[in-house]
């Protein structure tokens, strides 16, 4: 029998965290216990890779309690948020489960910790991401219009859940970046939608270091500039067990809690 999990199909629009259109329907649906079994070797070998990954990107969990900590900056969701029942529910969208055929595009390692604004690591909150492909397009009924092409092999949506240190990650591509309106070209980003086990989902995006257009552009100018350093975040090279040629990116989530700005006395 499938784990039934959150379909993302959303009731209304998903914006920023205090957002009053943001709204999770709740529709569910089942994940087929054989999706791994059907994928590829590749998506298995990434599976393998995962603890070692873990192991060099993400935080010792003695090191978990800190001071407080100001919370990752909200960013809307809109306007590419998945509708429809995806193609594949895991956290490899680079391999759609059957297919022997990668996304295109240079192959990115991405994960993280989810922590609450005291260090603590957030234990089973569902971790969602959606993007453009390497060319700048989303798998998206909104973006027809786009002249950038489709890939078939890139799903555009993936999930994971965290784990008792908060630990998430996915294999994905660097997106490219695409035009919003004729006078705004968006940068390569990635959406991220976490629900966790109490309290609000927070969304934000997460920009790539050294992109020019990272300067222009009017979400990411929107966040004060001296906290901008959270959602921007430098390519690595890749650890052992990584193909060489993929990059990884360490991308760590603060969840605030709506209303509190400061830590409490």
């Amino acid at each position: 029998m499938g784990d039934e999990r959150w379909s993302g199909a959303v009731c209304g629009t998903i914006g920023a965290v205090g957002d009053p259109d943001l709204a999770l329907c709740g529709q569910r649906f089942d994940v087929e216990a054989d999706h791994w079994e059907s994928s590829s070797i590749d998506r298995r070998r990434f599976l393998s890779v995962t603890a070692l990954e873990s192991a060099a990107t993400l935080a010792s969990p003695g090191r978990v309690l800190a001071a407080w900590r100001e919370p990752t900056p909200a960013q809307p969701a809109w306007p590419f948020y998945a509708p429809f029942k995806p193609l594949s529910i895991d956290n490899d969208l680079v391999l759609i489960p059957g297919s022997h055929t990668p996304a295109a595009g240079t192959v990115i390692h991405l994960g993280g910790r989810v922590l609450d604004q005291i260090g603590r690591p957030v234990d089973g909150a569902r971790v969602e991401i959606w993007q453009a492909n390497t060319h700048g397009r989303y798998n998206h009924p909104r973006h027809r219009n786009n002249n950038l092409p489709l890939d078939p092999n890139f799903q555009g949506f993936g999930h994971d859940r965290t784990d008792a240190v908060g630990a998430y990650r996915f294999r994905t591509v660097k997106p490219g970046a695409y035009p919003d309106s004729p006078s705004w070209l968006r940068p390569p980003h990635v959406h991220f939608l976490v629900v966790p086990p109490t309290g609000a989902p927070w969304t934000t995006q997460m920009y790539f270091a050294a992109e020019p257009l990272n300067d222009r552009d009017l979400l990411l100018k929107a966040i004060p500039p001296a906290d901008r350093r959270r959602v921007i975040m430098p390519l690595l090279p890749p650890v052992a067990g990584q193909d060489t040629g993929t990059r990884r990116v360490v991308f760590d989530i603060v969840l605030g809690v709506p209303g509190t700005g400061r830590a409490p006395t």
